[in-house]
């Protein structure tokens, strides 16, 4: 563990901006990683952590009615995890806020899959098959992602869809509706500072709910499932290669 902690220390120095929130979050991030996870002072560090995190400006904050819960999981993932945690960035809190908010952004995706799953009930799926069939296959590309702990190629989807490079995303729209484009319809369903739902989704763009429901269902969501396995399949052969 302790060649861990240096190995974790050094890292921290050398992007820390030497400000007094920096060199606290490093001596916080220091002492939990040092202590046992069953340790009380371990406990009372990362207590003490979360305070501070709380008050990071760039924390996403975002008014998702599962922003609260997908909160208090990210917490308890960091606890397991902040061994994990290797900033890219100065300054660290920069750093540190970006990787949470990487996995919070998922986890909000994960509870809305998993609870409309469970209630049967996604606003925009008519066909309760597909609906199942479809929520399977995000939550399970989820749970992959989170089991390899590659935040990296989350990050990677999120930003594919918001640069829509081949404008693939972008291409895929109702006849006649380029404004409802794929692109834009995941984004404000799940990439948008506060998400919105389908029907107010359909409302912002005047088109008929049915319309956008069954293009969502037909087209759009298998689009976006498309990509993301793509990108998957392209980010574990550049591992294997590694």
């Amino acid at each position: 563990m302790m060649k861990h902690v240096d190995k974790l220390k050094l890292v921290l120095q050398r992007y820390s901006d030497r400000t007094p929130q920096d060199e606290l979050l490093c001596r916080l991030i220091l002492g939990i990683c040092s202590e046992s996870l069953d340790s009380p002072q371990r406990r009372k560090l990362l207590n003490r952590l979360l305070r501070q995190l709380q008050l990071l400006p760039k924390l996403s904050k975002v008014a998702h009615p599962y922003y609260w819960e997908a909160l208090n999981k990210t917490w308890e993932w960091l606890d397991s995890n902040l061994h994990e945690f290797e900033p890219r960035r100065s300054p660290i809190q920069d750093s540190l806020t970006y990787w949470i908010n990487g996995h919070l952004r998922y986890r909000i995706i994960d509870l809305y899959a998993k609870k409309n799953q469970k209630n049967g009930c996604l606003e925009y799926l008519e066909n309760r098959r597909y609906e199942i069939e479809c929520l399977d296959g995000l939550e399970a590309e989820i749970e992959r992602i989170d089991r390899e702990k590659n935040q990296a190629l989350a990050r990677a989807i999120a930003q594919y869809i918001d640069r829509d490079p081949d404008k693939k995303l972008r291409n895929c729209h109702p006849r006649n509706r380029p404004d409802c484009n794929c692109q834009s319809i995941v984004q404000k369903l799940f990439l948008e500072e506060s998400p919105q739902k389908m029907s107010a989704i359909a409302r912002q763009l005047n088109i008929n709910t049915q319309t956008i429901n069954s293009f969502w269902k037909r087209k759009g969501f298998t689009k976006v499932q498309e990509i993301a396995r793509q990108i998957a399949q392209k980010n574990s052969e550049v591992t294997a290669d590694c």
